[in-house]
């Protein structure tokens, strides 16, 4: 029985997690054509981890390319160059991170989960052993260019 409760939350969180991304890009972004496909990003400049504890235990992990987080901060802040374009996407990657998990967050909240989400970290990651929990990783295409999300998470039932 436990297959199939795992493969079960598998894709409710997966589905969560498609729609918390293109909720986003396409409300704060203005990106409608965002969508899940099946290449994989090539390169992960720009990364960022945020930690969800609760009844679900877990994290969500963001990655862009470089050029797709350029493209990005380029879109939010037209008049932003050089060593501050960095500081800006780094911003932009938080909030975005933010934004995305806190929208996630808000329907495993229908799912009965109490949550608390912690603040992003882009130099760590928060959860070191990965082996204990299950990992769901979509790619996304967006105008931006590819980008990844991925979700680490164990129930805590009880």
């Amino acid at each position: 029985a436990e297959e199939g409760v795992m493969s079960e939350n598998y894709r409710k969180y997966a589905k969560c997690l498609e729609r918390s991304v293109k909720h986003i890009f396409t409300n704060f972004l203005g990106d409608a054509s965002v969508k899940t496909v099946s290449d994989a990003c090539k390169k992960a400049d720009y990364k960022v981890w945020l930690e969800i504890e609760g009844s679900f235990c877990g994290e969500i992990f963001l990655k862009f390319p470089d050029g797709t987080m350029k493209k990005i901060t380029e879109q939010l802040y037209s008049d932003v160059k050089g060593k501050a374009l960095k500081q800006a996407s780094m911003d932009i990657m938080g909030e975005l991170a933010n934004m995305i998990t806190g929208t996630f967050a808000n329907q495993l909240q229908f799912l009965n989960h109490d949550l608390i989400l912690n603040a992003p970290e882009f130099e760590n990651d928060p959860i070191p052993m990965k082996a204990l929990y299950e990992n769901i990783s979509l790619t996304f295409e967006s105008v931006f260019g590819l980008f990844e999300a991925e979700v680490f998470f164990r129930n805590e039932e009880g």
